[in-house]
């Protein structure tokens, strides 16, 4: 890989952000996104994650990772001190709306699916981010990748989940998505499960990795970085999204992404 990709720096252009990391600088913090997360490694391994409940091992070379929209990914401390430091992480966050939608959204019910071609194809794209690439190039091949990416590993739009959660929990989630700007209590969201406040905070992390309170803040930081790559002020991202104000959108943001969300704005614009 030429150096010059390899320098950390966001890139947003045309529903996509792009994100290129060693391991050893790399943090990897707990974080849910809006759209589809597409993930290569190259030179070494990175580490294990938790991901659809269960712990996710380290892809073999060659491997690109799908990780589906609105769900928790994490990794564990001591799963990041084993990886290997050296190695080199390719991300690709994608709008959902770039995927052909058809009768209903595309499933992946594997996360890792070994495939050589689609691999060297999406290290092109990043590399052509990384140069400067013109654009018409750029979203010609991001389409193409796309649609590789749909013909060989996508499920029926219609097919089941990879997992099976109740439906009083899928509301839940529900309520949260359609209410992230409202202070919504606990007992609202047990109210709507049908069970205590304890069984859903124990059910809903059994289930998403996180406890509800945890993944609203997520849902929210997945939103705020859309509403900044669209160019939204921090003032009105922070009202829409229901934060009493701007220091303490800040104050999340550089919690999860170690950045004031005005500095992530000037690195993605």
């Amino acid at each position: 890989m030429a150096e010059s990709a390899i320098d950390g720096r966001r890139r947003a252009r045309f529903g996509v952000e792009s994100l290129v990391v060693r391991v050893a600088d790399g943090d990897f913090p707990t974080a849910v996104n809006g759209g589809y997360t597409v993930k290569i490694t190259h030179g070494g391994s990175a580490p294990p994650f938790q991901y659809l409940g269960r712990t996710q091992g380290p892809p073999v070379p060659g491997a690109v990772t799908v990780i589906e929209p609105h769900e928790v990914v994490s990794c564990l401390e001591q799963d990041k001190a084993d990886a290997d430091g050296q190695a080199i992480v390719q991300l690709m966050f994608l709008d959902a709306a770039l995927m052909p939608l058809g009768t209903g959204r595309p499933r992946f019910h594997e996360v890792t699916y070994s495939d050589r071609g689609l691999f060297d194809g999406i290290a092109a794209l990043h590399r052509d981010l990384a140069h400067g690439e013109d654009e018409l190039v750029l979203e010609s091949s991001l389409i193409h990748l796309l649609n590789v990416l749909l013909a060989r590993h996508a499920d029926a739009p219609d097919a089941a989940s990879p997992t099976l959660r109740p439906r009083a929990l899928d509301r839940v989630r529900e309520m949260l998505h359609s209410q992230l700007d409202s202070n919504i209590k606990l007992d609202d969201l047990a109210a709507v499960a049908g069970c205590s406040k304890r069984h859903l905070i124990r059910s809903f992390r059994q289930a998403y990795g996180v406890p509800p309170h945890h993944y609203r803040t997520l849902l929210r930081l997945a939103g705020a970085k859309s509403m900044l790559i669209a160019g939204r002020s921090v003032a009105e991202t922070a009202a829409e999204l229901g934060y009493c104000d701007q220091s303490q959108l800040n104050r999340h943001f550089r919690r999860r992404f170690g950045m004031s969300a005005g500095g992530y704005a000037r690195t993605v614009r």
